[in-house]
């Protein structure tokens, strides 16, 4: 086959997680037990766990002992932060807040991270 196991999870995390940001697999639906999600993909159940673990990491699904694995990820919550940030930002430029003072907060915030 030629593919290496981290080929194989990381491809499984960047499906999966295309799913999810789509809504394909929505906010609380239940994902695959690791082993049938692994004879479906054809994969070792070690992969699978570990892709699912990696999605946890980054917030994508969460894991719960015994019952299994569920998407944790909801767009509209994104959206919403978004337009909270934004109306806030909008209240300070009002009210007098210039864009450096913005920016030095930015920084530091974030610090040397890319504000990207």
């Amino acid at each position: 086959m030629g593919f290496g196991k981290a080929n194989v999870y990381e491809t499984l995390v960047g499906e999966l997680k295309k799913l999810i940001e789509l809504g394909v697999l929505a906010n609380g639906e239940k994902l695959p037990s690791v082993r049938a999600y692994a004879v479906e993909r054809r994969v070792n159940p070690t992969t699978v766990a570990k892709a699912y673990s990696v999605l946890e990491e980054e917030g994508y699904i969460v894991v719960l002992l015994k019952k299994g694995a569920y998407v944790s990820y909801d767009r509209g919550k994104n959206r919403e932060q978004t337009e909270a940030i934004r109306q806030e930002l909008l209240a300070w430029k009002t009210a007098g807040v210039e864009r450096g003072q913005v920016e030095l907060l930015l920084e530091e915030i974030y610090g040397g991270e890319d504000l990207d």
